[in-house]
């Protein structure tokens, strides 16, 4: 009977160890992505994940305050960069590379034109979002003959929503966002920024090694690069 027991409670022990879900801090370009590569890890492992989008800045401050997360996926390298120099993370691997491009409510002949008629332009709050740090470094160095009033938003999403919604005319965005508003009008920026965006695990005993490696995996890497992004590896 005693022998019963103890392998019952090992039993029950090992189903609320498998049960255990890894939590998943990602930024909110990657988010869509990562719900679209969600069906094939769940083909490979029982282990179910939690996800938690928010701009990159917010999210690290998440994880200093302790935040119980399994896995960072930043927009950058910096922030991850960052946490493992206060031995809060690993030491950051680059999972994809994202670029900046501009969405606007309107079609026109190019770019310019698009950007010098838009009245209105969303970004993402450069403080906290690499995409918004990234679209205000561009605009200083490229956006001089632009006279739209800057609409900020609190991630890149936001700053899409805006776009989606009429509320601004134009928004400099994730490249990969463009399946996601195909009734937008999207331009390709010249000298466009690309962002080297770094994973870090934070909780080497749960699934977050495991899930680092499905991301890095050539079939994940090739679906990451469908969903609008480049290659990690340059």
């Amino acid at each position: 009977m005693r022998i019963f027991s103890a392998a019952l409670l090992l039993f029950f022990t090992c189903q609320l160890q498998a049960a255990e879900p890894l939590r998943i801090a990602v930024a909110s370009n990657f988010t869509p992505t990562l719900e679209a590569l969600l069906p094939h890890w769940r083909a490979q492992s029982d282990t179910p994940v939690v996800i938690s989008s928010g701009p990159s800045g917010a999210l690290t401050q998440q994880i200093l305050a302790g935040a119980p997360f399994g896995l960072f996926l930043s927009a950058d390298a910096d922030y991850p960069r960052a946490l493992h120099a206060k031995a809060k993370g690993a030491k950051p691997v680059v999972y994809a590379r994202g670029q900046l491009i501009a969405a606007c409510t309107f079609a026109t002949s190019s770019t310019t034109h698009a950007l010098t008629q838009a009245r209105t332009l969303a970004l993402a709050n450069a403080r906290t979002a690499p995409y918004g740090r990234a679209a205000a470094r561009w605009l200083t160095q490229y956006g001089k003959a632009m006279s739209a009033k800057q609409v900020q938003a609190g991630s890149v999403a936001g700053a899409l929503q805006f776009a989606a919604t009429g509320n601004a005319d134009c928004a400099l965005v994730a490249s990969s966002f463009q399946t996601l508003a195909p009734e937008l009008h999207w331009y390709p920026l010249d000298h466009a920024p690309v962002l080297t965006q770094a994973a870090s695990v934070l909780d080497n005993t749960g699934a977050a090694p495991e899930f680092l490696r499905f991301l890095l995996s050539d079939t994940t890497q090739h679906l990451i690069q469908q969903n609008g992004y480049l290659a990690a590896t340059p």
